[in-house]
């Protein structure tokens, strides 16, 4: 879902060189026109025909990068600004900010095809175009599997995104789970966070001087007696999350006054591998590191979280 969500801020397109890797139906991007900014803290000057009409997805290569081919299997840090197709204005530009990081792999070869070959065709240093109009992105970010009554119309693109790859990694190995026996020794070491209940809500405490744990940690703070959620559980729970680097409070369910239900195929993977195995009416603490969290995706907390987690129900 992240992936989708971010990949809806990733197009453009300009004329240029006969050698631009392209995939998918790029004909709408002849016209885009793209001058780098000062540096890459600075807003590139795009421009365009507008409105500009695109019913397929689309992904260009539009400048040529003279840095390491990207492969598969790695990390991508891009940074992307985005225009309304209609009529050319600027809808929000990550130029400033951090840049945004992509795992380049199945999964997301499945879900943005086109922009996939592309940048499997490219090297750092890239600016590449694509288009998602809005219908193919709906369906692509749907986990459903329920049939439809009725093919989704076809729908016009709303967004052209310029999106800069500015380096690659290697997917680091996946962080894992804790046992019982290093839980134990690193709470003995007063190295895990800890939870006070004040008012109703509980406030976290992030130890001083401590790193944060490498894998995820799933602190069972009191066990419940519900029944055992799976990985494919839909639980309800009250929730407090926090970053590791500084305490600070990034979202609750208890200031909202009220439980979320989620299904755990829907959400982080610390979240979806520190839930399963515990009953309703457990109460846990879950450090999760970064590859478990958010990894990057624009918009979210970044770095090692961690959570108050209360399961009030299991379905």
């Amino acid at each position: 879902m992240a992936l989708v969500a971010t990949a809806s801020l990733l197009l453009v397109t300009a004329c240029g060189s006969t050698e631009m890797a392209s995939s998918g139906n790029t004909a709408p991007l002849s016209s885009v026109k793209v001058t780098p900014g000062a540096d890459d803290a600075s807003d590139p000057t795009v421009t365009f025909d507008s409105p500009l009409v695109a019913t397929e997805t689309g992904a260009q290569v539009i400048v040529k990068g003279k840095g390491d081919k990207i492969e598969e299997n790695q990390n991508i840090k891009f940074k992307s600004i985005a225009y309304n197709a209609k009529d050319g204005s600027l809808v929000g530009s990550g130029f400033s900010g951090e840049p945004v990081t992509l795992p380049i792999n199945d999964e997301f070869k499945t879900q943005l095809p086109a922009l996939y070959e592309t940048l499997m065709q490219a090297k750092v240093g890239s600016w590449v175009a694509m288009v998602e109009p809005v219908a193919e992105a709906a369906a692509s970010s749907s986990e459903s599997a329920a049939p439809s009554a009725s093919p989704s119309a076809a729908a016009a693109a709303e967004t052209v995104v310029v999106l800069k790859v500015l380096s690659t990694e290697a997917i680091p190995e996946a962080s894992k789970k804790l046992g019982a026996d290093e839980v134990k020794k690193l709470k003995d070491e007063g190295a895990l966070p800890t939870a006070e209940m004040k008012d109703g809500k509980p406030v976290i405490t992030i130890p001083k001087g401590k790193e944060a744990p490498a894998g995820l940690v799933v602190d069972v703070i009191k066990e419940g007696t519900g029944k055992v959620a799976t990985e494919t559980s839909t639980v309800s729970a009250n929730y407090t999350g926090v970053t590791w680097s500084d305490g600070k409070q990034f979202d609750s369910s208890y200031d909202r006054g009220e439980p979320s239900e989620f299904g755990l195929t829907q959400v982080i993977k610390g979240w979806t591998q520190g839930l399963t195995g515990l009953k309703a009416g457990t109460q846990v603490m879950l450090s999760i590191p970064t590859d478990l969290a958010y990894a990057g995706a624009a918009g979210a907390p970044a770095g090692n979280l961690v959570f108050f987690v209360e399961i009030k129900e299991v379905k």
